[in-house]
């Protein structure tokens, strides 16, 4: 991986004030953020990688089509089912493909007795694989979790995916879905061209090579790393390549630029990341944080700093704070859940929806000139939060503040910053 090195002054974070009623109520700077300090801060060149492009059923075969091995398609993910009952099922699929000749035939005779055997239930029913396959009713889910497990039982690659469901041949739109892909080759091969993309609750098994036969199939989710690595694992959300978890134990960990010569989009982790992590570096080539922003705030709540590529288009880093830019518009994307104190940009309206929340270590945070209004619920839940520096001209509505530290304070004046310089 390329990278190129940047230095930061991070008197990004300090502040002079321009008005201020008396010496007490000037900001009081975290000893990380002196002025005298400097970060070496490193990011990742383009290398040339592809772009995932296209329908999302043509992204996922090129995501298989660069897989270096389809392991990953052998696990169970978050199937919920006890071993007994795994067992059982593993039992009678075993005995079901006993004359079969290849991992096809057992996927094509598994995929007959489910589509032959199982109805779609009109009411409440439980999806889980072991009531479907006892009670033989299920809806999508119940359906492609059930061959999931099957043809993990034999041996065979396979894994559910979740997405939307069109009307064959037209943009009709008919609702969310879950189906399957399994791969029929040989142990320990990686042809594309021998993956089905199968459908087992409307009967469709289609050769993932003919997409024009299953583009009515359209996934938006793989829930499993379809990737893997030593430092990150990888999946496929919302369109984009992920990274789904991080690994790595290094103080400082930057986010690759592509995994298996593609380019990674998007960083919305699922599982914790080791409380070692301290700093984060996000290059130009990141454009999304997740729908709801969640990942990062929730699964790496130990992290003390996120970095942005400045070269970054779509998101910016300043002062702790992570924001989706457009034009000379932000929002509010996460702040780190570890920041003493926090400098905003000039957004003119903060609400309940500015994210300002939950900030157990939170002491201090200053609105900058450009601020004309602070909502009422806008800082909830941060108990250490004794002060806020707001311009003179800024409204703050009643409640605006909620759940701070008994001696909380608002400081009135205008207070600006350093610009962060690139050297």
């Amino acid at each position: 991986m390329k990278l190129r090195y940047a230095i930061y002054s991070l008197a990004a974070a300090a502040l002079f004030m321009t008005a201020c009623t008396n010496e007490n109520d000037a900001f009081d700077l975290e000893t990380e953020n002196s002025a005298m300090q400097q970060q070496k801060v490193t990011f990742p060149e383009d290398d040339g990688s592809k772009l995932l492009s296209g329908k999302t059923y043509v992204m996922v075969r090129t995501i298989l089509q660069n897989a270096p091995s389809y392991d990953f398609a052998k696990t169970l993910a978050n199937i919920q089912i006890t071993e007994e009952q795994y067992n059982e099922i593993a039992t009678f699929t075993t005995e079901l493909v006993s004359n079969c000749k290849n991992n096809k035939e057992k996927y094509n005779t598994a995929f007959k007795w489910i589509t032959t055997n199982v109805k779609y239930a009109q009411g409440w029913v439980d999806n889980n694989p072991y009531p479907v396959f006892k009670n033989k009713e299920a809806i999508c889910q119940g359906y492609a979790d059930l061959l999931t497990v099957m043809m993990h039982s034999q041996g065979i690659p396979c894994f559910t995916i979740n997405g939307e469901l069109y009307n064959p041949g037209s943009e009709w739109y008919l609702g969310g879905h879950a189906w399957n892909y399994v791969y029929t080759g040989a142990e320990g091969t990686t042809n594309v061209k021998e993956w089905y993309v199968s459908d087992p609750t409307n009967n469709g098994s289609f050769g993932i090579g003919t997409t024009s036969s299953y583009g009515h199939l359209r996934p938006t989710i793989i829930t499993i790393p379809v990737y893997e690595d030593e430092n990150f694992q990888y999946n496929f959300e919302d369109s984009q390549l992920n990274i789904f978890s991080i690994k790595s134990k290094e103080a400082q960990v930057v986010i690759p630029f592509s995994v298996n010569n593609l380019k990674i989009t998007s960083l919305n982790i699922q599982r914790a990341t080791p409380e070692e992590v301290k700093e984060i570096y996000i290059g130009k080539n990141i454009t999304s944080l997740g729908n709801n922003f969640v990942g990062l705030s929730v699964h790496a709540a130990k992290v003390e700093q996120f970095y942005i590529d400045p070269e970054n288009s779509v998101l910016e880093s300043f002062s702790n704070v992570i924001y989706r830019k457009s034009g000379n518009n932000y929002e509010i994307c996460m702040i780190a859940p570890q920041a003493k104190s926090i400098e905003l940009k000039p957004i003119e309206y903060f609400d309940k929806e500015s994210k300002l929340k939950n900030l157990e270590n939170l002491e201090s945070v200053v609105f900058v000139p450009g601020t004309k209004s602070i909502g009422a619920w806008t800082v909830e839940y941060c108990p250490k939060l004794h002060t806020a520096y707001i311009p003179e001209d800024t409204k703050v509505e009643d409640g605006a503040f909620s759940g701070v530290a008994s001696n909380f304070k608002i400081v009135r004046g205008n207070y600006t910053n350093i610009p962060q310089i690139k050297y």
